[in-house]
């Protein structure tokens, strides 16, 4: 099985110059595993940069290396390898990355089963409860050892993802690494503290708003059965709570919390006449096929995507998809 690492670490090995990237809104395992790997990647003696075009969401600025990322490419010439870390799709690296001439390999590293390996070489492992295991296996295929500063990031990549450790994606592999983490070094009650209870006081007032948008539609009554619940961010309520975009993570969540439904939407307003759709799943829908219909993609849990238009054409185009999958989905 790791013998799919073989040509990776060839490359890692033979190569000095990396650039290390993941998606635009960087979560979680995005930043966990890009920190994560970058230094790795350090303590082998290689010259590594990290890059993310958007900026790191404020509860990740803990994590050890979060300070050496940049966010623009001028200057930094050609590398032996740009690796790709939690990316499904190429084009979600973002436009300035997607524009720059690194000179070398696209190395794929990833988890989402919607990945469509863009890299020259690619391990997806749509098993994986997170790319953060990805990089973990990777190591250890490599005999590569995993500082206490590496293991806090990979750490925080599986706990973030796994939503600590409740979700269907958590396996009994993902819970052996993150213990083998922990005593590589990561603090679980720190990191949780950290990620969970260190939140500015504009989250909850943003939260307050968004709450009140709270809707819940019956879609099938029969068979597999659940309601869909939505919720909606718009860029008034940023300006009225002076709350950054990334303080409305996780917010899909509490529509999925609702007794009796199966999906939840956030749909967050973005300039541009467009919105950011995060879809969640309790049990048996696919939203990551929702999502790969809409143009987006990610897990059969937890998935995404962005469309063009007013709030009530976007919402009637996604709640039509949804329901119809759902509806295809009881029994008759």
């Amino acid at each position: 099985m790791e013998k799919r690492f073989d040509k990776i670490i060839e490359k890692i090995r033979e190569g000095q110059r990396f650039l290390i990237a993941s998606h635009v809104n960087p979560e979680g395992d995005a930043v966990g595993s890009l920190l994560g790997l970058t230094l790795v990647l350090r303590t082998m003696g290689k010259d590594v940069t990290p890059y993310l075009e958007d900026p790191v969401p404020g509860i990740y600025d803990f994590l050890p290396g979060a300070e050496t990322i940049v966010h623009d490419l001028k200057g930094l010439g050609r590398f032996d390898a740009l690796i790709a870390v939690d990316c499904g799709m190429k084009d979600r690296l973002g436009d300035m990355l997607n524009a720059f001439d690194h000179g070398g390999l696209l190395i794929n590293l990833d988890h989402h089963a919607t990945n469509d390996h863009y890299g020259d070489l690619n391990v997806v492992d749509a098993d994986a409860s997170a790319t953060g295991e990805v990089i973990y296996d990777l190591c250890r295929a490599g005999g590569i050892d995993i500082t206490k500063e590496a293991a806090i990031n990979l750490y925080v990549a599986i706990h973030t993802d796994t939503g600590s450790f409740r979700y269907s994606c958590t396996s009994a592999e993902s819970l052996i690494k993150a213990g083998e983490l922990v005593r590589c070094g990561a603090d679980p009650s720190d990191i949780s503290m950290r990620v969970y209870e260190n939140y500015p006081p504009v989250r909850f007032r943003l939260l307050a708003l968004v709450l009140s948008t709270l809707e819940v539609i019956k879609a099938c009554g029969k068979g597999h059965g659940g309601d869909i619940a939505t919720l909606t961010v718009s860029t008034d309520m940023f300006d009225k709570t002076a709350a950054e975009p990334d303080q409305a993570d996780g917010f899909v969540n509490y529509a999925r919390g609702i007794e009796g439904v199966e999906v939840g939407a956030l749909f967050r307003e973005c300039p541009g006449d467009e919105y950011k759709i995060s879809l969640r799943s309790k049990s048996y829908m696919d939203v990551g096929a929702v999502a790969m219909s809409l143009g987006g993609g990610g897990h059969a849990r937890a998935a995404g995507c962005t469309l063009k238009g007013s709030l009530e054409d976007v919402k009637s185009k996604v709640l039509g998809v949804v329901n119809e999958a759902m509806q295809k989905s009881c029994t008759p």
